[in-house]
């Protein structure tokens, strides 16, 4: 939306000149075809393949958003196994200082009985 010079808005058309390129160059496969056309044939024709070649670029653009959806969960899930295996890290690591404490405890309590003896 752009505004004028009285500062009252109004909508502006904006083209995207690389699809437009992108566009032509697919087209100009079938210049040879189009040449030879009637007019009527011509603009079917023309409607059609634009038709099809929109629902080409659809399907593209959906296959590649399912990849990256695809690629974003396993990466949260590799992070995900990582976290895990850290936790099981510090899951091991305070057991074995419960161990190491349980073994303390049971020394000294044996010096404690060879104390009295």
């Amino acid at each position: 939306m752009d505004y004028n010079r009285q500062g009252q808005p109004y909508y502006k058309c904006a083209f995207n000149t690389q699809a437009c390129e992108q566009l032509n160059a697919w087209l100009g496969r079938f210049e040879p075809i189009l040449k030879r056309m009637l007019p009527c044939n011509f603009d079917w024709f023309l409607h059609t393949m634009l038709f099809l070649y929109t629902e080409q670029v659809i399907q593209k653009q959906n296959k590649s958003d399912q990849n990256e959806e695809e690629e974003m969960k396993s990466q949260v899930s590799n992070e995900s196994d990582d976290d895990d295996s850290d936790d099981d890290m510090e899951d091991d690591e305070m057991e074995d200082d419960e161990i190491k404490d349980d073994d303390d405890d049971s020394d000294d309590e044996m010096q404690e009985d060879s104390d009295s003896l």
